[in-house]
């Protein structure tokens, strides 16, 4: 069997944002499915795709860990390993269906029944006006209606970046206790920060959140220095979490080494694919540290993600993007299996468990922007 090329599909999810999904096809008329997150340059990182559909034009697919040692190297740019990773997660699909066996059997079997997951409720709306407090709070009980036990959103995005004080951010700090007093006491909560404060904005920001016993504190100020993560870490006395926007398990070793995280969030469309959040998973656990992937997309990446997870013992919870649009279950067959804030995978489909159900497809296939 040899790789023929590439096909991608790409559908509206809503006026802000497109799922990407590329197929690899073969000679034999077996076809791979990943999905595949452009980010900010979604020209870039489709140009980068059709690069490696001709690198890879006559390969063995069976050959994963050859073709990411070979194209998912640390000088490579983002664009290049968006694209990999998207190509990664539709060999390994590939590798099942040839040996008519789930992605996790392949990757040591399963180490729980059922992936745990949390409604991210973020991505609803990106209009300023409309992400008030209430309007989070009813999101969220929404989300906790429909089944799940822990939320995540994040407040202060459409804020300046480098906040120096709590005060600056007192919208944010607005709609989190609303959400709180929404839900109650029980239900886990998340605030993903999107590195909007500095170090001392951050332990600010820590101190007025502490009553409402988050169930992490994420990525409070960038990453891009690590001594201030390392000293809100130390001083923030919450869980950190972190890490969505490194690339391969290369780029997680000064985090854990550190450690400035307590909870690494690899992106299955970031890191470079499923080996790769398998393997840092795996360093991870060395550390004593947990993985929750990052992943608040498609029912694809949620695919890949879990099987991943379902195959390694030190997983937290999975993300996922709740709300965005009423057909995302569709958009998969056989329909993604989310209820009581869990999904079910499948143990007997082979590969991901999933293909695009082609219709869906057609309906919301997107056009230029």
């Amino acid at each position: 069997m040899r790789i023929a090329g590439f096909e991608l599909d790409r559908v509206e999810v809503t006026p802000w944002a497109d799922w990407y999904f590329v197929h690899v096809l073969t000679d034999e008329g077996l076809r791979g499915l990943g999905e595949l997150t452009p980010g900010a340059s979604a020209a870039g990182t489709l140009a980068a795709l059709w690069q490696l559909e001709e690198a890879l034009r006559g390969q063995d697919p069976g050959t994963i860990e050859q073709i990411v040692h070979r194209h998912g190297t640390p000088d490579r740019s983002r664009d290049q390993i968006a694209a990999l990773s998207g190509v990664e997660q539709a060999l390994w699909d590939l590798c099942g269906k040839r040996l008519d066996t789930p992605v996790h059997v392949l990757l040591g079997g399963a180490c729980r029944d059922e992936i745990p997951l949390y409604a991210n409720i973020n991505r609803i709306s990106r209009i300023a006006e409309v992400r008030t407090p209430d309007w989070f709070a009813d999101n969220a009980k929404a989300a906790v209606a429909a089944g799940f036990s822990a939320v995540k959103l994040a407040p202060f995005d459409g804020m300046p970046m480098d906040l120096d004080r709590a005060a600056a951010g007192q919208l944010g700090i607005d709609c989190m206790r609303t959400v709180r007093e929404a839900i109650g006491p029980d239900i886990d909560l998340m605030v993903d920060v999107h590195s909007h404060f500095t170090e001392r904005g951050a332990l600010e920001l820590a101190d007025e959140l502490r009553d409402l016993d988050l169930y992490w504190f994420e990525q409070p100020t960038p990453e891009s220095d690590l001594d201030a993560c390392l000293r809100v870490k130390e001083g923030c006395g919450m869980t950190v979490a972190g890490g969505e926007q490194r690339m391969l398990r290369h780029g997680f070793v000064e985090v854990l080494e550190r450690p400035v995280m307590d909870v690494i969030m690899p992106d299955v469309t970031v890191i470079g694919g499923i080996g790769e959040l398998k393997k840092t998973a795996a360093m991870a656990a060395a550390h004593g540290i947990v993985t929750s992937p990052h992943g608040p997309f498609g029912p694809v990446m949620i695919a890949a993600g879990a099987q991943a997870m379902m195959a390694h013992p030190e997983f937290s919870i999975l993300e996922f993007g709740w709300g965005e649009t009423a057909w995302r279950q569709d958009l998969v067959v056989p329909s993604e299996d989310v209820s009581g804030g869990k999904l079910r995978v499948s143990r007997t489909a082979p590969g991901l468990g999933v293909e695009l159900n082609r219709d869906v497809v057609e309906e919301h296939r997107a056009g230029e922007r």
